[in-house]
């Protein structure tokens, strides 16, 4: 018989499944569900879309999240986050996947990596990396460059 944790250590699913409903939150532009999955003092690192805002630090907290979500809202015609494979460790969810962003005639599609912290349930921190271009869908994955920017 196998122990009851066995294929989730430490209750690594519970933080799959919090930072999935962060990305449920987010495409649904749902800036409430969001909140309740995001603890009070987390800090959210997201340059791309920062610096279209003006930005140049993190944003953080509840208020940080409010002011991310206005800001994509402000300088995105669409934004979309492709969280496709999700790996975790206590306390930890590295997320890879890609975004498209489209402001006007400019489109931006980047390869990216997304690092969680939990704790206690909540995200405290994440820190999104930019992979580099993300090819076109239907593209071999050695196209050419692309704008570096990671919404």
């Amino acid at each position: 018989m196998r122990p009851e944790y066995y294929g989730n250590p430490a209750g690594v699913t519970e933080d799959v499944d919090v930072v999935r409903a962060i990305y449920a939150a987010f495409a649904a532009r749902d800036l409430e569900a969001g909140l309740a999955h995001v603890a009070p003092d987390c800090e959210i690192v997201v340059e791309g879309t920062a610096r279209r805002a003006g930005r140049s630090g993190p944003y953080r907290g509840h208020e940080g999240l409010r002011d991310y979500f206005a800001d994509v809202e402000r300088t995105w015609d669409d934004l979309t986050l492709h969280a496709d494979d999700f790996r975790a460790l206590p306390g930890t969810v590295v997320v890879m996947g890609h975004v498209h962003g489209r402001r006007a005639e400019e489109e931006v599609r980047r390869k990216v990596l997304w690092t969680w912290r939990l704790r206690d349930g909540l995200a405290v921190a994440v820190r999104v990396s930019d992979l580099g271009p993300a090819p076109e869908p239907g593209a071999s994955a050695a196209a050419g460059p692309g704008t570096p920017d990671v919404p």
